[in-house]
């Protein structure tokens, strides 16, 4: 009889330590659920429920200009496995194939023309993140079941912010350590640029930047804006925005930039620079404009992408901007020697010949 008390001692005791051990248990799958998300603030200032960096495998950007920066701080490129088309449309291939070799391939169906969104073939791709770009993105995201990353906000509308902001952002979603990879390149291109600013407003170069020249719809950019971003690079540049009293973009006809008359001419979309220095564009006679006249009309060059926006690039934009502006202080073999300088720092690209060429070629007036 006592042997048998002894055994059933023996055995509530063992059931107390397993039972306290299942609780244990129950405790580590709770704080484990815990760890398995974590917060961030987007770019807007929302917080934004995220898995671990680990746990990030697959990640859809619908944003275009970000892509840039993203295929640069991503860990591993082949987790991007869906992307925007329109990535592509402000980008230079020769570049592209370089920097991201595999971005044909990568599947672009999922967001249509207008930013709509197919659902079914969004989720198909099972990403872990969305990257996407403002409220009219957000509205087509909503519902998806997947944490979406807003990388827009109206209060950023210098490039250098903006970039900067991003890079914070994409180091923090992916555990990277990269961080002020864009800020000492900014750094860089201030203090170069510094070396350029005309002394008074009276010896500025004044410039026009066309935002889009469509179907006779002539757009030009004014001051900064979500969708222009001409004031910034022009002031860091010593350029005077002769369309300064615009806001944002705005429609214009040619009697404005007539009385405008520019020293020199930026492109972004549209027409192309060739056009407007062989005048046969119609409806609009460039011949009046100073600009025509002195040769003095660039195309802005694309990269990852084009450098009018936000991009990996944009510390580049003010010192090839100041080379054009004042050659005499910051020539073209100069921008040429920081662009090689920039890629092989950035990328460990050692840029050719040709891709100098590739890059600078349409904006190059011979």
């Amino acid at each position: 009889m006592k042997k048998q008390i002894m055994t059933l001692l023996a055995i509530i005791v063992l059931g107390c330590v397993f039972a306290g051990c299942g609780n244990q248990s129950a405790e580590n799958d709770v704080n484990n659920q815990e760890i398995k998300e974590r917060i961030v603030q987007d770019i807007s200032g929302e917080e934004v429920k995220i898995p671990p960096a680990k746990d990030i495998k697959r990640v859809i950007i619908v944003a275009p200009p970000i892509t840039s920066v993203v295929i640069k701080l991503i860990p591993e490129q082949n987790m991007i496995v869906g992307l925007n088309e329109k990535a592509f449309i402000q980008s230079n291939d020769d570049i592209m194939e370089k920097v991201f070799p595999k971005y044909k391939n990568i599947d672009t169906k999922f967001v249509g023309e207008d930013f709509s969104i197919n659902k079914e073939s969004l989720l198909a791709l099972k990403p872990d993140i969305i990257l996407y770009y403002g409220e009219a993105q957000k509205k087509n995201l909503e519902n998806v079941g997947v944490p979406i990353i807003n990388f827009f906000s109206p209060k950023l509308t210098d490039p250098k912010d903006v970039t900067i902001a991003w890079e914070n952002l994409l180091c923090e979603i992916f555990e990277t350590e990269e961080n002020n990879l864009l800020s000492d390149e900014w750094k860089n291109s201030e203090k170069l640029s510094k070396e350029l600013l005309p002394k008074s407003d009276t010896e500025a170069v004044k410039a026009l930047w066309i935002f889009r020249n469509v179907k006779g719809k002539l757009m030009v950019a004014g001051k900064s804006s979500f969708d222009a971003y001409a004031e910034s690079y022009f002031e860091k540049a010593g350029i005077i925005n002769v369309a300064n009293e615009i806001q944002g973009t705005a429609e214009v006809n040619m009697e404005q930039i007539q009385t405008w008359n520019p020293d020199m001419i930026f492109v972004f979309q549209g027409v192309p620079a060739g056009a407007y220095l062989k005048n046969n564009i119609e409806g609009q006679d460039w011949s009046t404009i100073k600009a025509f006249q002195e040769k003095k009309i660039y195309d802005i060059p694309k990269t990852t992408y084009s450098w009018a926006a936000p991009c990996m690039d944009s510390p580049l934009m003010p010192l090839w901007l100041g080379s054009k502006a004042y050659p005499e202080k910051f020539t073209n073999e100069d921008f040429i020697r920081e662009l090689k300088g920039y890629y092989k720092r950035v990328y460990n690209i050692s840029l050719t010949e040709q891709d100098i060429k590739s890059i600078l070629g349409l904006s190059e007036n011979k």
